[in-house]
């Protein structure tokens, strides 16, 4: 089974710092999702630039096209209200974007991270309630969110992290079944280990962070994606992918 994870699209009507279009990238990403073989497609947050509702209208309408099952979060750009109305069905509660999505042998765990107002998340205990009530005891699972709860490397993105990391950890602990944590918000690729389990966070289909000490920085290293590959009895596997697809030449 393999699902492809984006994040941080970022979509606006105009090129962001000016020269940056969005919804092409996203065209480019949907490309490359096309000859991958997914089984669900996963978006990891900042769907909206300015989370209105014309933008996730447009989005709804251009993924419909995929025939692929989406697994959405939302991220700290989003608007959860716009969300809902633009995908109808996807989530139960508008007041928290949360959902169980089983798939074949595997259950991803989408919480919902948002402060509503603010660029940093949290893990409160209306989300840990719900990891409680919707947890599979017996399923290999993927707990899924915008903000890592893990430190990346990067001052100025550790800063609007997600809070209450080590509350999430304490709950991880006690959860083998799950395999890993897949989140957004970095806007690069970042593999590390967090309580016990594998780690990562998705590059964005726009611009990059860039990795260098001091004030936050974007540079226009090139977009991409994670590919996710689960296999019976194997653990879980994640590949980078630019957006890009380049020549494959035999050796």
């Amino acid at each position: 089974m393999r699902i492809v994870q984006l994040s941080d699209l970022h979509l606006r009507p105009d090129p962001l710092f000016g020269e940056i279009d969005p919804w092409a990238a996203l065209a480019m990403a949907l490309t490359r999702v096309a000859g991958l073989q997914a089984d669900l497609l996963l978006i990891s947050g900042d769907l909206a630039e300015a989370g209105d509702v014309a933008t996730y209208t447009r989005l709804a309408s251009t993924l419909a096209g995929l025939a692929l099952p989406l697994a959405l979060v939302p991220g700290n750009h989003d608007q959860r209200s716009a969300m809902f109305a633009a995908f109808p069905g996807h989530w139960e509660n508008p007041e928290m974007l949360c959902r169980r999505f089983d798939l074949g042998p595997l259950t991803l765990l989408l919480l919902d991270s948002q402060v509503p107002g603010q660029p940093w998340g949290e893990i409160g205990e209306a989300q840990l309630r719900w990891l409680d009530a919707n947890y599979p005891e017996r399923r290999r699972s993927v707990v899924i969110l915008h903000h890592p709860p893990f430190a990346v490397g990067i001052a100025g993105m550790d800063e609007i992290g997600c809070r209450d990391g080590k509350a999430l950890a304490s709950w991880l602990l006690r959860r083998p079944l799950v395999e890993a944590v897949w989140c957004g918000h970095v806007h690069r690729p970042v593999f590390t280990g967090f309580a016990g389990k594998m780690a990562a966070t998705a590059p964005s289909t726009v611009h990059q962070i860039a990795l260098q000490d001091g004030a936050l920085a974007w540079t226009p290293e090139a977009p991409g994606l994670l590919v996710h590959d689960l296999l019976p009895g194997v653990p879980l596997r994640s590949h980078y992918l630019p957006l890009e697809a380049a020549p494959v030449v035999p050796y």
